[in-house]
C-alpha cells in the first residue's frame, strides 16, 4: 500500500512480545453505513453516537473504515451546502482519529436506502450523464476534499460502487464520468489514494459494462461479490464447495497488475446461522489474504432493522447484515474478524513474499461479448470451476485475460473456450514452442485449424451431448495417475478426433479419444475432447462426480509439475488450500479448509522442516521432516511459520 495504515502496540502487546494489534499492510476493514433502520429518514445520515462504533471497532482490530458522503443532505439546495450536517462527517474523522484509523470516504455510492444521490433540485435529471449534474458533483467532491486536505484519519477516496455505475448506458460514458471526478480530487489532493468503487467481474455480469480500462487508471480496485453474482456462479450451501471460492476468484479478476481490496465480504441475507455466517466470513478473508488481496473490507458494521414484512428487502446490491445485530451486539462473525485481523497482524507482507503463480487460467475475450453470445453467461464459470481444480491441485495459480502478456508463466489452462482470436492462438503457438505447457477443453462448434498443428489432433467434428463420461486409459502415467470411470454427466459438446501426431492418454468407451499430448517445440499442448469445467457448472457443482473432479485436478497438477508451475509445498488433502510466503530465514504458510468436516492434511516442502510455530506465537514444534500433518477444523484455517533444517 503506498502509506501503511497505523497500528499501534498495546501495552499488553508489547508485554507479550507480539504484534501490534492492528494491520499494518494488510488492513481490515468495514463499511460503516449513515442509516441502519429501513424506517429512518435520509436526514439521519451519520446522526448516531458514532464514537461508541469507533470504539467497538478498534477494539476489534479493525483499521480501516469506509464511509459515504451524503450528496442530498449536504447540498440541499442548489449551491448551498449544510454546515450543520456535515458537522457529522467531522464528528466520524474525529473518532476515528482518536483510535488511530483510517478511512475511505466514498462519493456517489447508492445503498438503495439513504438516498445519498436523490437531490430533490435535480428534477430527475440522471446524476452519471447530465453536465449540469456533473458540475455540481464536482463542486461537492472538492469541498469534501478541500476541507479534508489536511486529515489524517483519511487514507483515500472512492467513487461510486456497484450499485451507482450500473446505472450507465455505455462504458464511454463511465469512463468519462469516472476521469471527471478522478480529476476533481486531484486538483486538490495530490498524495492521497483515489479508489474506483467497483469490481470489474461483477460489474460486467450485472451491466454488461467492461470497466477494466477505466479501473486500470485507478490506484486501488475493489472486488465484490453482489448476491446476484453468487446466485449465478455458485448458488448453493456457503460454507463448502464452489461457494468458498467465489470470493477469491472475483478478487483474482481483478488483475495482478492491480492493487485491489477484497470488498464486502459477509452474507447477503439474514437467513443463514450465525456459524455459517461466521465460518463462510472466515474461508473469505483467509482466502483473500492468500490470493494477493490488499486488505479486506467486512460488508457492514451493523445489521439493518428491517420492517415487518415478507420479502423483508429485495435488491441486487443488498448490504442488510453486518458484524453487529441491530442492538449493536456482535455476532460471532466479529469474533472471527478479530482472530483473522490478529493473524494477519503477524504476517509482514514486507519481510515475507507470496510464492509467484506460474500456472494461469484464461478468461477469453469471449466472456465479455453482448447478448445474444452466450459466452458471458458460461465462460466465467466454466473459469471458475478450472480455478477450484488448480487449487484442489494446490497449484498457485492466477486468472489471465485474452490478449494479456503471458510472461512469467509456465502453465496456461483454457477451460472449454468456444472460440479464441487469431492473435491468442498465435500467442498460444509461442508460449509452447518457448517451453510452456497448454491445457485445452473443446468449447463446442468448429475448432480451429490451429488446433491440429498446436494438439496434434484432426478435428472431425462435434458428437453433440453426451449424458455419460467414459475414460479408458491408453497411456498410463503419461498426464498423471488417472484411472478408467464411466459416470453420468451431461457433456454439451464432445470433439471426434483423428489422429495428427498427438499420443492418445485416454479414450471413451468407444476409442474415440478424450485427453491427448503433444509435444510441440519445447513445450506440451494437452487436449481434452469434452467441456467438463462448462459441464460442471451447468448441472450441479455440488454434485460433480468425484471421477471428473480427480480427472481435471490430476491433469492441471500434473501438467503444472512438468512445466515447472507446481507447488514448493504440496498438500493430499484436494480440500485444502494452501498459500506460502516466502522470506529471508523463514517461510509463512497458511492453509485453509474448504470443507465443513475436520481433516487432516499433509503438508510435503521441497526441503527438510526443522520446526513449526503458530505465527501468532507459542512453543515451536520440531519436525525434521519434509512432511508433517496440519489438523483443520470445518472451514479452518491456520498460518504456520517454518524454519528449515
Amino acid at each position: 500500500m503506498p502509506e501503511d495504515l497505523p497500528a499501534p502496540a498495546t501495552a499488553a502487546d508489547a508485554r507479550e512480545g507480539v504484534a501490534p494489534r492492528r494491520v499494518t499492510q494488510f488492513p481490515v476493514g468495514v463499511d460503516y453505513y449513515p442509516i441502519d433502520a429501513e424506517r429512518a429518514s435520509y436526514s439521519e445520515w451519520y446522526d448516531t453516537d458514532v464514537a461508541a462504533d469507533f470504539a467497538a471497532m478498534a477494539a476489534a482490530r479493525i483499521s480501516l473504515v469506509r464511509v459515504f458522503v451524503s450528496w442530498k443532505v449536504l447540498e440541499p439546495q442548489v449551491g448551498q451546502y449544510d454546515d450543520a450536517v456535515a458537522d457529522r462527517l467531522d464528528a466520524v474523522m474525529e473518532a476515528a482519529r482518536a483510535h488511530d484509523m483510517r478511512t475511505i470516504v466514498c462519493f456517489f455510492a447508492d445503498d438503495r436506502m439513504a438516498e445519498m444521490n436523490d437531490v430533490t433540485w435535480a428534477r430527475k435529471r440522471d446524476p452519471r450523464t447530465d453536465d449540469y449534474l456533473l458540475e455540481r458533483e464536482i463542486s461537492l467532491v472538492q469541498r469534501v476534499v478541500n476541507h479534508f486536505r489536511t486529515e489524517p484519519a483519511i487514507w483515500a477516496w472512492e467513487i461510486g460502487n456497484e450499485a451507482f455505475f450500473a446505472g450507465f448506458a455505455s462504458e464511454d460514458a463511465l469512463h468519462a464520468w469516472a476521469l471527471a471526478m478522478r480529476d476533481a480530487i486531484r486538483e486538490v489532493d495530490t498524495a492521497r489514494v483515489i479508489v474506483f468503487g467497483a469490481g470489474a467481474e461483477t460489474l460486467v455480469r450485472e451491466s454488461g459494462l467492461d470497466v477494466r480500462p477505466t479501473r486500470d487508471v485507478f490506484e486501488y480496485g475493489v472486488s465484490r461479490v453482489t448476491a446476484p453474482y453468487r446466485a449465478y456462479a455458485a448458488e448453493g450451501p456457503l460454507t463448502y464447495g464452489p461457494a468458498t471460492y467465489v470470493d477469491s476468484f472475483v478478487l483474482r479478476a481483478g488483475g495482478v497488475a492491480h492493487q485491489v481490496l477484497a470488498d464486502g465480504i459477509g452474507v447477503h441475507t439474514l437467513d443463514v446461522s450465525v456459524a455459517e455466517e461466521a465460518a463462510y466470513t472466515r474461508t473469505a478473508m483467509y482466502s483473500a489474504l492468500m490470493n494477493r488481496a490488499s486488505g479486506v473490507m467486512l460488508r457492514r458494521w451493523r445489521d439493518v432493522e428491517t420492517e415487518r414484512r415478507e420479502p423483508y428487502y429485495q435488491d441486487p446490491f443488498e448490504v442488510l447484515v453486518g458484524v453487529n445485530d441491530v442492538t449493536g451486539r456482535a455476532k460471532p462473525v466479529l469474533a472471527e474478524v478479530s482472530r483473522f485481523a490478529r493473524v494477519a497482524a503477524h504476517i509482514d507482507l514486507r519481510r515475507y513474499t507470496p510464492v509467484p503463480e506460474r500456472a494461469g487460467i484464461l478468461v477469453p475475450a469471449e466472456r465479455y461479448e453482448p447478448l445474444p453470445s452466450l459466452a458471458g453467461l458460461y465462460d466465467p464459470r466454466s473459469c471458475l470451476q478450472a480455478y477450484i481444480a488448480a487449487k484442489e491441485a494446490h497449484l498457485p495459480v492466477r486468472l489471465v485475460s485474452e490478449g494479456e502478456d503471458l510472461d512469467g508463466l509456465m502453465a496456461l489452462f483454457v477451460p472449454s473456450a468456444a472460440k479464441l482470436t487469431m492473435a491468442m492462438w498465435t500467442s498460444l503457438a509461442a508460449f509452447v514452442q518457448s517451453g510452456g505447457s497448454v491445457v485445452l477443453s473443446y468449447g463446442g462448434g468448429d475448432a480451429d485449424p490451429a488446433v491440429r498443428e498446436l494438439f496434434g489432433v484432426e478435428f472431425l467434428g462435434d458428437h453433440g451431448v453426451r449424458p455419460v463420461v467414459s475414460c479408458r486409459i491408453a497411456q498410463p502415467g503419461l498426464v498423471g495417475d488417472l484411472t478408467s470411470f464411466d459416470v453420468r454427466l451431461d457433456v454439451p459438446h464432445y470433439a471426434l478426433l483423428g489422429s495428427g501426431g498427438a499420443t492418445v492418454v485416454a479414450t471413451d468407451a468407444t476409442g474415440s479419444p478424450l485427453l491427448t499430448a503433444h509435444q510441440y517445440g519445447q513445450g506440451r499442448a494437452i487436449f481434452l475432447a469434452a467441456p467438463l469445467e462448462r459441464a460442471i457448472a451447468q448441472s450441479d457443482p455440488w454434485a460433480a462426480p468425484d471421477a471428473i473432479r480427480d480427472l481435471l485436478r490430476t491433469v492441471y497438477g500434473s501438467v503444472a509439475r512438468a512445466a515447472g508451475a507446481g507447488p514448493i509445498i504440496d498438500c493430499d488433502e484436494p480440500a485444502a488450500e494452501v498459500a506460502l510466503f516466502q522470506g529471508e530465514s523463514a517461510d509463512i504458510v497458511v492453509v485453509l479448509s474448504h470443507s465443513p468436516v475436520p481433516t487432516t492434511a499433509t503438508l510435503t516442502a521441497e526441503r527438510v522442516v526443522a520446526s513449526v510455530t503458530d505465527v501468532r506465537g507459542g512453543a515451536a514444534a520440531d519436525v525434521g521432516s519434509k512432511a508433517f500433518g496440519v489438523p483443520l477444523e470445518p472451514n479452518g484455517a491456520v498460518a504456520l511459520r517454518l524454519t528449515y533444517a
